[in-house]
């Protein structure tokens, strides 16, 4: 996603995409990460995901609505690129993507049956204009369903200031102009928006030790997305944190993951509407 300051409406995507950041997209999947929005899915339907990076959720909506019209967007290319080598190599012939803005989707008014987002609206400045095109090309009755996270989780054990490491990743994302703990808010901004009969629920996703070594799991996207070199570097230039503290963090790390106790967790907000 393009660059953007505090006060521009334009999404920053502040992880960015590195190798490290497209493993951690790629291993969600619709039923783990996006079950909340599965009731409301049938073949048929048209179907929207916004900021669907490497598509490995886009499929599994793809397939539900199968063989109804799915679209999927993403500001990256490379993002797009991978999510159409992935729908084509499972055949799934009704699966779309291109690049496009949230800000302004290329799609006629009251178009969709359902429209889904992950971890997109936490990186948009202006949350309220993102909802009214989202609200734009939903059809009278259409559904938006929207994972988000809610604030910071656990982690245990803590090696002392190792707490610190989420409010720094926080800090920087608002420095970009996004909303850390949009997962929480979002009922209320999706009533404001003119969304009705909205459920709030929410999911932890966390991670203990894993039985087979070697075996990807939260512990490597707790390191790719907090300790990576784009939220270091924008931390240590903003004076949020200093280069050694994450070089610290770091070396805390790998201590961390191979203690026996070591259990970690993130919550989520998850926010289904309707358009009136």
């Amino acid at each position: 996603m393009a660059d953007s300051a505090p006060g521009n409406s334009t999404p920053n995507y502040t992880i960015g995409h590195g190798d490290d950041v497209s493993r951690r997209l790629s291993r969600r999947n619709l039923e783990k990460d996006a079950a909340y929005i599965l009731s409301h899915l049938e073949p048929g339907m048209r179907v929207l995901d916004v900021g669907c990076g490497p598509g490995s959720i886009s499929v599994g909506l793809a397939a539900a609505v199968a063989p109804g019209e799915f679209h999927g967007i993403d500001m990256s290319q490379s993002q797009i690129d991978v999510a159409t080598s992935t729908a084509q190599e499972i055949g799934l012939s009704n699966a779309q993507f291109q690049v496009a803005d949230v800000m302004a989707l290329p799609f006629p008014d009251d178009h969709f049956d359902v429209v889904h987002c992950s971890a997109v609206l936490m990186y948009i400045p202006d949350t309220q204009s993102a909802l009214s095109e989202i609200l734009r090309v939903l059809r009278s009755g259409g559904i938006f369903g929207a994972n988000e996270p809610a604030g910071v989780g656990f982690i245990e054990p803590d090696f002392g200031n190792f707490s610190r490491v989420a409010d720094v990743f926080s800090a920087v994302l608002a420095s970009n102009g996004g909303h850390p703990n949009i997962g929480k808010e979002l009922k209320g901004k999706m009533f404001d928006a003119g969304f009705v009969d909205i459920e709030a629920t929410g999911m932890v996703e966390s991670c203990c030790r894993p039985s087979n070594p070697g075996e990807p799991t939260l512990f490597d996207s707790l390191k790719e997305v907090f300790l990576g070199t784009i939220i270091s570097g924008r931390a240590v230039d903003l004076g949020i944190a200093t280069q050694a503290e994450f070089d610290q963090w770091n070396k805390d790390f790998l201590v961390w993951q191979d203690h026996p106790g070591a259990f970690a967790g993130g919550i989520y907000g998850q926010i289904v509407g309707r358009k009136p």
